[in-house]
Formats: C-alpha cells, structure tokens, sequence
C-alpha cells in the first residue's frame, strides 16, 4: 500500500480494534475516491482480509455507486 492507502487503512485497524475491546465507537463511514488504476481496489481487498483474518466480514459492507464497480470489489451498489 502506497502513503495514502496506509492511512486510510490505519483508520479502519483503529476502529475495528477500538469495537474488538468493547469500547463501542460510532459507526464509521468512508469513502474512497480516487481516479481509476489508483489502487483503491487493492486498499478493498486488504481491508476485506482483515476483517475475514478476524472472523467480522459481517462488520464491513463495500458498496459502489454503479453495478460494474460493484461487481468488481465483491460489494454491493449503494442503493440495494
């Protein structure tokens, strides 16, 4: 993962250890924008193993705006 994707990912461990412990934060909600071949696909793909690594798929939801997009991180579109 590049600087950027680091971050983002360190937000995601933080929170995921924070409800893990029991201390209850607020949901979080991000979103990844970037232009294409930038590698937010592949900053999905870590977080996916993460949450699957610690048996809480069930915590994380990927969705995309279009059906395309997606179809190609496993998610759902926004509105279904």
């Amino acid at each position: 993962l590049n600087e950027e994707q680091t971050l983002a990912f360190n937000i995601v461990v933080q929170h995921l250890m924070e409800h893990l412990q029991g201390r209850n934060p607020p949901q979080l909600l991000m979103t990844i924008h970037r232009q294409g071949g930038t590698g937010k696909t592949r900053l999905l793909q870590v977080i996916t193993s993460l949450f699957s690594e610690l048996g809480c798929t069930d915590l994380f939801a990927k969705t995309a705006f279009t059906g395309v997009a997606a179809c190609q991180i496993g998610g759902k579109t926004l509105h279904s």
